[in-house]
């Protein structure tokens, strides 16, 4: 499946919840998340990730685990994505270790979910980097479309979470 992402670094998720609350979203329970993102022969890729190029993740969200394989398409926040559920997250680990891929980053978040009608969107509080909102696009227009009024400064994040923990000196 294709995944489109856009991310925006925000200083006061309670305020725009509050907003989105306002406007009929419902969020769920807080969903905390701890990602193990892996390299090829233990190399950080990631700063000079093209086109074709695979990252590998094990995520553990509450009690479930998941492997999630992304394929970079045009940029970072644009994928194919496939995942599936674990039942062993050891032997998991030791396939990719066994393969060539090694644990190179570690992402601990609190994700809660808003949802109004079609509309889903995400606020995350992201370990050592802030808080981010994040949207999927609508399919059909392939571009985000925040709920309104938002009256509310944010700066677009054209690179994702894990380049941010790489270079945390990146300016935005």
């Amino acid at each position: 499946m294709r995944e489109i992402e856009i991310k925006l670094k925000v200083n006061n998720l309670e305020v725009i919840e509050n907003k989105l609350r306002e406007n009929g979203y419902v969020f769920s329970l807080p969903l905390h998340q701890y990602d193990i993102i892996y390299s090829k022969n233990g190399s950080a890729e990631f700063q000079s990730a093209k086109e074709g190029d695979i990252i590998l993740r094990i995520r553990r969200e509450n009690n479930i685990i998941e492997f999630n394989l992304k394929q970079q398409k045009s940029n970072e926040m644009d994928n194919l994505e496939y995942e599936t559920e674990l039942k062993d997250q050891e032997a998991m680990d030791n396939i990719l270790r066994t393969l060539g891929w090694f644990p190179e980053i570690e992402v601990k978040k609190v994700r809660r979910k808003g949802k109004l009608g079609n509309y889903e969107i995400c606020l995350d509080q992201v370990d050592e980097l802030g808080n981010f909102i994040e949207k999927k696009p609508d399919k059909e227009l392939l571009r985000p479309k925040f709920p309104s009024p938002f009256s509310i400064s944010i700066g677009l994040i054209l690179f994702g979470i894990v380049e941010l923990l790489i270079s945390p000196s990146t300016d935005f």
